[in-house]
């Protein structure tokens, strides 16, 4: 069963290698590895070439800058395996990812592993799924990130990421998940997220794209209209909790921060929902702090955390 692993590239020639080698080294073998360069403009693409040279299943495209998620579509579009992985181009995977993902996904939809997130020399586990009730609800409420999985190809036929946007990842895996009925997840950390100081959501300065979280939102309320619960958590999840604690960090972001508190306002029964009361009491702490607008309080957690 022939396997396409898709790698958007972009300005990551300091990882390139690493990331590369990790790919082409796989001891499953029927791989197709399709390159595509976003536009590159430091030696990304002068990289990918000379791996092209010694690897015969490698296909690059170059293409002018348009972002990750339409960099990812692109490789989508033009992939020919019965499986599909996505890598980022700054990470790197176990030399056995894919047969270990392979071997597991049997008659599943997809297959998961864990991760490492690496930051320098520490590496800490992360559990890249989590249980909430049945495998489409798990598979739409855990980490949305499309790396570190291994997607039947069929399932991704009608599903492609938003363009132009940050936080593509979040609306491409629920959408994902309502074509999943069977998840195969093995405990074990395969891929190496690599943890960047100088990160989309790491910037000491406000990005005015950050404030695609609220076009995302909208857009899964359509795509999810059957699933309210399960929107509502990620309402919870992705603007309550992971919005608030980046806007914070932003004096001119208190429009925003009104914004999110509106949207909570309307969602009277946040709090009962079945799924924001299975986290964690850190979780349900900060998200009470941004209920009443205590960002200052949050603001301090965070420091006292080092987050």
């Amino acid at each position: 069963m022939k396997v396409s692993i898709i790698i958007p590239v972009y300005n990551s020639s300091r990882y390139l290698r690493k990331c590369l080698d990790s790919v082409v080294k796989q001891t499953y073998q029927d791989i197709e590895i399709i390159l595509v360069n976003d536009g590159s403009t430091d030696d990304s693409l002068t990289i990918l070439k000379e791996y092209q040279k010694k690897y015969n299943n490698i296909v690059i495209y170059d293409i002018t800058n348009h972002g990750q998620g339409y960099a990812r579509n692109l490789g989508l579009k033009n992939c020919h395996g019965n499986y599909v992985m996505f890598i980022d181009s700054d990470d790197y995977v176990d030399v056995d990812i894919v047969n270990k993902l392979v071997t597991n996904i049997r008659d599943s939809d997809v297959a998961i592993c864990d991760m490492y997130e690496v930051y320098d020399k520490n590496q800490i586990y992360y559990h890249n799924y989590h249980v909430f009730g049945s495998d489409r609800v798990n598979f739409m409420l855990s980490n949305p990130g499309p790396v570190a999985k291994l997607y039947r190809r069929e399932i991704l036929n009608d599903v492609f990421f938003m363009e132009g946007v940050y936080y593509e990842d979040l609306a491409f895996t629920p959408v994902v998940s309502l074509n999943v009925n069977k998840v195969s997840y093995i405990k074990e950390a395969l891929y190496y997220y690599i943890k960047h100081e100088a990160s989309t959501m790491r910037n000491e300065t406000y990005n005015p794209k950050m404030d695609s979280i609220f076009t995302v939102m909208d857009y899964l309320k359509k795509e999810l209209v059957n699933y309210p619960s399960e929107y509502q958590y990620l309402i919870i999840e992705h603007l309550i909790y992971s919005a608030t604690l980046r806007y914070v960090d932003y004096p001119e972001c208190k429009k925003q921060l009104m914004k999110i508190n509106s949207i909570i306002k309307k969602e009277n029964s946040w709090k009962k929902n079945k799924y924001y009361k299975m986290k964690s009491l850190k979780f349900r702490i900060i998200c009470h702090l941004a209920y009443n607008r205590l960002y200052g309080i949050i603001k301090l957690v965070k420091k006292v955390s080092g987050k």
